[in-house]
């Protein structure tokens, strides 16, 4: 964002007090009041489209970050479902190894048959 600090605020400029001039105001005074108000609109400008910028950035990372964040949900539903009939429990049974020989068994079939049975979904 800019260095540039704004001169004026809405208070500064309502209580403005111009010299008063045998014609009216310093017109010289008032060209170069108004070119410092030009100045600050030019920076507020600059601010507002920095800001909006940065805004359509944070916005469309938020997006992707909650697009991710759904597809994490479903892949983690569809693990629960997978994995949901394995029994809870540190405990050893022989059922339990029965399982796990037979898992070992057809990895080891699927390994001959040229398939990486750790990228099948």
């Amino acid at each position: 964002m800019s260095d540039k600090q704004v001169k004026f605020t809405a208070k500064d400029l309502v209580n403005k007090q111009f010299t008063p001039d045998v014609k009216g105001y310093d017109a010289d005074e008032v060209d170069s009041f108004l070119d410092e108000i030009v100045e600050d609109y030019q920076t507020f400008n600059k601010l507002l489209a920095n800001t909006r910028a940065y805004y359509e950035t944070l916005e469309k990372e938020n997006r992707k970050i909650k697009e991710e964040n759904k597809n994490l949900r479903l892949e983690n539903t569809h693990y629960k479902q997978r994995l949901g009939g394995i029994k809870e429990g540190t405990v050893v049974t022989s059922e339990n190894i029965d399982l796990l020989q037979r898992i070992k068994k057809l990895e080891d079939a699927l390994y001959k048959a040229g398939i990486d049975p750790s990228r099948i979904k």
